[in-house]
């Protein structure tokens, strides 16, 4: 995709913090769920602190846990394929790019998908209607 995408999760509150060889944090709301799925390096920015964590170490990922309890401000996948999530107490969450794998995605239970292509750029999947299954990626 050539535009940055909104990842549908402003006004919302991590509700669950895991790892799973991954980091993830997931969105309940309403009967929903939505999930942003982390597998690389990560940065959180908060209060003039700056945490550069991997995923793939669990002891570090687990640092990522204070985002627990945060309300999102704004979230975009942006056209490189960064993730940006800004919290409303000033925290940000920050996921570039990987040269070699998908660095992270964003998942709906509607089928809505955003993952970050491995080099740059976002492949993206829109809801579903209701019943039908989910469509190929827009690219």
């Amino acid at each position: 995709m050539d535009i940055d995408v909104d990842l549908r999760l402003k006004g919302k509150v991590v509700t669950r913090c895991y790892l799973d060889g991954a980091f993830g944090l997931e969105f309940w709301e309403k009967g929903s769920r939505t999930v942003i799925r982390i597998t690389r390096i990560m940065r959180i920015e908060q209060g003039g602190l700056e945490l550069e964590l991997s995923a793939e170490k669990t002891t570090e990922a687990a640092q990522a846990s204070i985002l627990l309890r945060k309300t999102i401000a704004h979230a975009v996948g942006l056209k490189d394929g960064t993730l940006d999530v800004s919290f409303s107490d000033g925290t940000r969450l920050i996921v570039p790019v990987d040269p070699d794998y998908e660095a992270w995605e964003v998942s709906g239970d509607d089928g809505f998908l955003v993952v970050s292509r491995p080099g740059g750029g976002l492949a993206v999947w829109g809801p579903r209607p209701s019943g039908k299954a989910a469509t190929g990626p827009n690219r």
